[in-house]
């Protein structure tokens, strides 16, 4: 609840003497509970008129209850002196909470009438206006009451909130969560084909009707249990519409289950829609309905998780760690002490005794630094994935927020510490504080060299390399070896199946023993018919030769001693090929590491054949292993053939999304690692490798990262 400040000690007895003749009267239409916070006990009014719910401690409420509206201010005050509910020889305290609740409008005064109530209100809600206006990244828009309409269609969903669908639902997750440990293959695999273009007008949809479901759970909750929804709108996040519902009348509930429940609600029937869709995934034949359901659970789970369910956001868990952890206002609260906490320890400004338990504290400090944090990457992350549709609006997002919170935070600090009057009594720290942050920080940053290397992406080759591919067009028909299996020449990899040339090798066999039938008839007649008859014999011949040929050729076959690195899977069976199309990869011969450096990169480390650099295989171990420089050229081809290394595969080197060609000078670099420390069946592998660094300070490696960030996200 909000206060007032102090008032000005020349001016006590004068608002004394101004505010002992003033009637008020006591709303009589609020709603108050009594709830646990803690160990204490505090008492929740739920204004009905403006939608806001006030929290006022034992004392604030024990005389907000003994007010009597038959009496002025002066009587008020002196009948609650007696009481010991006041201190008799100063009125200004009870004047302040007097004041301050009338500000709120829990009491009304001769000063403020209904029509100022309701233009306090308006005043409110404009304030909220202005405030959307400024946070367009997350603009409310209020659309409707939707109270009427939860109470006529409560009677219908009131059976899900009972304690015997409550076992039936923990039933249903316990069972969905089974069939996708069960099957965790299948829930992986076509997890990254799942924001393919074709599939983005489903899952927007889906998103949109997911919300309107969740909002609609928090507000059957609070109906359940008697509290009143009087506003459903939306939400653009990120010109993404997501429902909302005002379901605050929930706080005013004394019972704290009733309370969790409604803040659970939403993500309580995302779940109902969970479960179903896991039962379809499992049960369905269909592929389009398997898919619908595949993407429908795990929508429904994801952005429950990262968002609803996510205590740093200002969502369903946000409000039930405050509920559960007693401290109300977590986020505000937390930052304020945060603050204090740095102002006392860094300037050495005294602060008054803390009333919260240690635990208490470093609660708060823990969820205010990851909230700071959280927040600046929330909105970073959403300004990057708008610029890869749209650079240039996701580019503006990412500046104008870091303007407007580093920005402006960098001044306000600034000014707080030069000319703050709470900084006053330790002016000199922290005039030398603001000049460390200020000078100190910059000057380091362009005297301070990077003390981390020339990271680049390489992959994993062979000595020797071969390509296989399909020389017939077919149908794949049997698949003999699997990838990382030993072969030897002539091992059959994959066989295909045509049959047009099946029947073309069988007709051309018939064909031929016509034809060497006739020769031989006509040998008894003459040379003459015999030549003629021979040479037709020998055109079949090679025609059946030839088809022969290409029916061996359906075979595909190791040509060396090696390892198979890459082939068609069981997926692959039935799928038909045309010539050229890539089957398998043999490698045979010792390993070696590639990567490719742009310009810059090949200045900022110059490497040398002979240097030693350090190499990170992912997924391996964080151990690294070691690799001498063989060889650094330009690189042979304009075209580069690994994606895995362009800003496609997250790789630094920037490449036209057209022919695939660099878009500056790129160099390639070959390694020989430490023997016996990669296989042949690693070939392919993406590694990290770091190049040792020349002098670069930290200012320069930022603004060259940056810009080569831009030019990524333009490209």
């Amino acid at each position: 609840m909000s206060t007032f400040a102090a008032a000005q000690t020349g001016r006590t007895e004068q608002l004394s003497e101004h505010l002992r003749q003033l009637r008020f009267s006591v709303r009589t239409d609020l709603h108050i509970s009594r709830q646990r916070q803690g160990s204490e006990s505090v008492y929740v009014v739920h204004d009905p008129v403006a939608f806001r719910t006030h929290r006022m401690s034992l004392e604030q409420y024990r005389i907000f209850a003994a007010l009597d509206d038959t009496r002025s201010f002066g009587e008020n005050f002196d009948n609650l002196a007696t009481q010991g509910l006041v201190t008799a020889d100063d009125p200004v305290p009870f004047s302040q909470l007097l004041q301050s609740m009338s500000r709120l409008g829990l009491v009304t005064t001769s000063n403020l009438n209904g029509t100022q109530l309701f233009a306090a209100h308006q005043r409110m809600q404009q304030a909220k206006s202005r405030g959307r206006m400024l946070s367009f990244l997350f603009l409310q828009i209020p659309l409707v009451n939707p109270d009427r309409f939860l109470s006529r269609t409560m009677g219908r969903v009131r059976w899900l909130f009972s304690r015997n669908f409550g076992l039936i639902w923990l039933l249903g997750m316990l069972s969905s969560l089974l069939i996708l440990a069960t099957r965790w293959t299948d829930v992986v695999a076509p997890f990254n084909g799942l924001l393919a273009s074709r599939n983005l007008p489903f899952l927007w949809l889906t998103f949109v009707v997911l919300k309107i479901w969740h909002e609609l759970g928090h507000g059957y909750a609070c109906k359940a249990f008697g509290g009143s929804v009087p506003e459903m709108g939306t939400i653009l996040i990120a010109g993404t519409p997501a429902a909302y519902v005002d379901a605050t009348a929930a706080w005013s509930f004394p019972e704290r289950w009733k309370r969790l429940l409604v803040m659970a609600g939403g993500m309580y029937f995302e779940s109902l829609v969970f479960i179903v869709a896991v039962f379809v995934w499992a049960a369905a034949d269909s592929p389009m309905i398997r898919s619908c359901a595949y993407q429908l659970f795990v929508l429904s789970s994801m952005v429950t998780l990262l968002f609803n369910a996510n205590p740093l956001m200002k969502f369903d868990g946000y409000f039930i760690l405050s509920e559960l952890t007693g401290i109300q206002n977590l986020r505000p609260r937390s930052d304020r002490h945060l603050r204090s906490f740095v102002a006392h320890k860094v300037l050495g400004l005294s602060r008054s005794a803390p009333a919260d338990s240690g635990v208490t504290q470093i609660l708060m400090m823990t969820y205010g630094i990851a909230a700071a944090i959280y927040r600046m990457l929330l909105v970073i992350s959403i300004a990057a994935m708008i610029a890869t549709k749209f650079p240039i609006v996701g580019l503006a997002l990412a500046v104008f927020h870091i303007a407007t919170t580093a920005g402006i935070g960098t001044i306000q600090m600034f000014h707080w510490l030069m000319f703050s009057p709470e900084t006053a009594p330790v002016r000199m720290r922290s005039r030398l504080v603001a000049a460390l942050l200020f000078l100190g920080i910059p000057l380091a940053a362009a005297l301070v060299p990077v003390p981390f290397g020339v990271f680049s992406s390489g992959l994993v080759v062979a000595e020797h390399e071969y390509f296989l591919n399909a020389t017939e067009p077919g149908i794949v028909d049997t698949i003999s070896a699997s990838s990382g299996s030993a072969v030897a020449p002539g091992t059959p990899l994959v066989r295909f199946r045509n049959v047009d040339l099946d029947a073309q090798l069988k007709h051309a066999t018939m064909a031929l023993a016509n034809s060497v039938s006739a020769w031989r008839v006509a040998a008894t007649h003459g040379p003459v018919e015999s030549a003629i008859q021979r040479s037709s014999v020998e055109a079949q011949q090679r025609e059946l030769e030839e088809l022969e040929r290409r029916s061996a050729a359906l075979t595909i076959q190791s040509p060396a001693d090696g390892v198979l690195a890459r082939t068609l899977d069981s997926s692959s069976r039935g799928q038909h090929f045309s010539a050229g199309q890539p089957v398998a990869i043999v490698v045979a011969g010792e390993t070696s590491l590639r990567t490719w450096l742009t310009q810059e990169q090949l200045g900022s480390a110059s490497p040398e054949p002979g240097t030693i650099v350090s190499v990170q295989i992912p997924g391996r171990s964080l151990r690294t292993i070691s690799a001498t420089i063989i060889a650094i050229e330009p690189a042979a081809e304009q075209t580069l053939r690994e994606n895995a290394i362009s800003q496609f595969g997250g790789g630094e080197i920037l490449v036209r999304p057209d022919n695939g060609r660099p878009m500056e000078p790129v160099f390639q670099v070959d390694l020989k690692p430490d023997s016996g420390k990669l296989s042949l069946r690693e070939r392919g592998t993406r590694v990290q490798i770091r190049f040792p660094r020349k002098w670069q300070s930290f200012a320069n490696w930022a603004l060259r990262s940056c810009t080569r960030f831009v030019q990524k996200l333009l490209v």
